[in-house]
């Protein structure tokens, strides 16, 4: 299991690298399958709720389509529109008792899926540095989810969460955070657009958000009781599973950099 996941994660990589390097239109059509297949792995495990996917998926896109042709306000305009699709495909189906925890599940899945990913594309078109900014965040992410693990497979001993997700440790974590906060340490070394300090509250902001992503999906199986999100991906499971952590770093990173260029 181990090999595949290191197969199939080294393969991805490539190709993450690739449509991040072309970004534009690739980068958009790669996020779009990328939050249809990650929401709808959402819906399913959240189908006790009886959400409205049609109006899930089709707010999730234009929250994507947002962020490429608006930036961060055609973002968060979207996610508007997302909340009126929400109501009125909820409205159309009569009023019950159960509306309004359906119309919780419908939205939140679409703002949580679509507005990680989108946040990928206003991190890769910032002026300047996006390319180079999405790399980070990329290699930062990755190192954190791949030293966690590792560390955690083989040394492992005590549980971050028993409850939640008993088989990521302590161990890891710390392991990940310390890996994480290396890497964008060296890659900050040949990137002029922030001081060392500031790429070292980048690297410590991620390798706080990377397992917290990664914890939070746990949740969300936990209480859904489902091992994985899915199975579309071997040696890592779904698309949930595989980029749990990048959903909530891509948000973190850009945000955090705003505010730390800004006041530079």
């Amino acid at each position: 299991m181990l090999i595949t996941r290191a197969l199939v994660g080294t393969l991805g990589a490539i190709l993450a690298i690739i449509v991040v390097y072309k970004g534009g239109l690739s980068l958009l059509i790669a996020l779009i399958l990328l939050t249809i297949l990650g929401l709808h792995e959402f819906y399913r495990m959240s189908r006790a709720f009886n959400p409205v996917r049609l109006a899930g998926f089709l707010g999730a896109l234009l929250i994507l389509v947002g962020a490429y042709t608006g930036s961060v306000g055609g973002a968060l305009r979207a996610s508007l529109y997302l909340f009126a699709l929400t109501f009125l495909f909820h409205a159309i189906r009569g009023l019950k008792t159960e509306m309004v925890a359906e119309m919780a599940v419908t939205y939140f899945g679409a703002f949580y899926v679509g507005m990680g990913f989108a946040h990928m594309i206003l991190l890769r078109d910032t002026p300047s540095y996006g390319t180079s900014l999405a790399f980070v965040v990329l290699l930062a992410t990755w190192t954190s989810d791949t030293v966690a693990y590792v560390v955690g497979h083989y040394l492992g001993q005590r549980a971050i969460s028993p409850v939640i997700s008993p088989k990521k440790t302590i161990e890891g974590t710390l392991a990940g955070a310390i890996g994480t906060i290396i890497v964008v340490l060296i890659a900050g070394k040949s990137l002029g657009w922030m001081s060392s300090g500031q790429f070292f509250v980048l690297g410590l902001a991620i390798a706080i958000a990377a397992p917290l992503g990664d914890l939070f999906e746990s949740f969300l199986k936990r209480a859904s009781q489902v091992k994985d999100a899915g199975t579309i991906i071997p040696g890592h499971g779904g698309i949930l599973d595989r980029f749990d952590s990048l959903l909530f770093t891509t948000v973190t990173a850009f945000y955090l950099v705003a505010a730390l260029v800004g006041s530079g």
